[in-house]
């Protein structure tokens, strides 16, 4: 075993008198467990949130939508949804269309999105477990029904089992004639709600959803639609599937994955996740302080060591080794306890469940463990580790020290 290492852990390690010096290596190293332990809960559970949100804001929109780069609308006929349906990695494609209209139910009034939608590609959405009231459709025995939000239903005061008398929509005509009367810019139709489902407050205030039929008389639109969406099977690569439909399309329409028609959610919080994570690392660094007194103190004490060590012909490089390795051993045993006892907190966490959250949305706060975060960490804690080890190594114990110490 390299000499310089076995004398590190001696020092470490050994049961011999505990003096202060002992005392603050294990200041230390607490210091570099509970940095190590902070960061390994703090960044799981930012992977907890984002998997949270995005599944509640995200979960209804596709793995691929295909907007256009002019316009409102796509012509259905310029795009081949025939081949794409049949490529392997296809599992579900529907033409959507959608508007801002009025709805009237009774006395009361709502400004909410329209979405025309085929009533087959309804279970991509993963609405099923958000149902609150009603079925789950947009359609029964043939006639057109709405499936709204629970946002849309309060403000209208609605509930299923009062809501025969159907729901009044209205929206602008295309070609709005010049008239007093306001009548004549609307196109009204009546629609019968079928269920209310409640997923999060962007979703159950704005959007009602309805057959894509239903949409295009309302709308006044033949063949159109304001974006088509792609679902993919599991497994395969939406960015993959992307490029593949950009050379499929030659550029004439915007393709965008899911993660990139929330951008702005997704980088918010990947930036408020990596921002905590330095902020805990200048944390740590005031941390590692412990370890620079521990070393320098440590270093003061072995002079007798130090002349010896150097006497039987150590080089100066090999008596800084053994207090660089004292310092890694420090971070190591540390490191070791801090991410051990974190990363077992949080896995039980994610598959048992202990810490509850209190009124949310799911029973127990979400966390998500991942790799990347550990080797973050690792990387972190232990190149702090090894600076803080050498500044104190490098000062105290150049060649001109050394020479000191022997020659005293």
């Amino acid at each position: 075993m390299n000499l310089s290492l076995s004398i590190a852990k001696r020092y470490l390690f050994s049961r011999g008198n505990r003096n202060v010096i002992n005392i603050i290596s294990g200041i230390a190293a607490t210091g570099v467990a509970i940095g190590s332990l902070a960061m390994i809960i703090v960044l799981s559970a930012f992977n907890g949130l984002e998997t949270l949100v995005a599944d509640l804001y995200t979960s209804v929109d596709p793995d691929i939508r295909i907007s256009p780069i002019k316009g409102k609308t796509i012509a259905l006929d310029s795009v081949d949804l025939n081949t794409i349906i049949r490529w392997d990695e296809a599992q579900a494609i529907a033409p959507i269309l959608e508007e801002t209209v009025f709805l009237q139910f009774k006395d009361q009034q709502s400004i909410v999105t329209l979405r025309g939608i085929s009533e087959s590609y309804l279970p991509n959405l993963g609405l099923d477990e958000h149902l609150v009231e009603g079925e789950l459709g947009i359609t029964y025995n043939g006639y057109p029904r709405a499936l709204l939000g629970y946002g849309i239903a309060d403000n209208l005061n609605l509930f299923i089992s009062e809501g025969y008398e159907g729901i009044k929509v209205f929206a602008a005509k295309r070609n709005g004639i010049n008239s007093l009367n306001p009548e004549s810019k609307f196109v009204q139709e009546r629609i019968v709600p079928l269920g209310i489902v409640a997923l999060n407050p962007e979703f159950d205030y704005s959007y009602i959803y309805v057959p894509f039929d239903f949409a295009e008389d309302l709308l006044q639109y033949e063949n159109h639609a304001s974006f088509i969406d792609l679902t993919l099977k599991p497994g395969h690569d939406a960015q993959l599937v992307k490029e593949k439909l950009i050379q499929l399309l030659g550029g004439q329409l915007i393709v965008k994955t899911r993660i990139e028609l929330n951008d702005v959610l997704f980088k918010t919080n990947a930036t408020e996740k990596w921002v905590t994570f330095f902020i805990l690392s200048f944390i740590l660094i005031v941390a590692t302080f412990n370890l620079i007194g521990s070393l320098t103190m440590l270093i003061i004490d072995k002079k007798k060591d130090i002349s010896l060590l150097r006497s039987l012909g150590q080089t100066a490089k090999d008596v800084q080794r053994v207090f660089l390795y004292e310092g890694l051993l420090i971070t190591s045993v540390g490191a070791g306890i801090g991410m051990g006892l974190g990363i077992t907190l949080i896995l039980v966490q994610q598959y048992i469940g202990f810490f509850p959250l209190q009124g949310g949305l799911v029973e127990f706060y979400p966390v998500e463990l991942h790799l990347t975060d550990i080797l973050a960490v690792s990387g972190v804690v232990f190149t702090i580790g090894l600076l803080a080890s050498i500044i104190p190594v490098k000062t105290l114990l150049n060649e001109q020290r050394l020479h000191k110490v022997t020659s005293s």
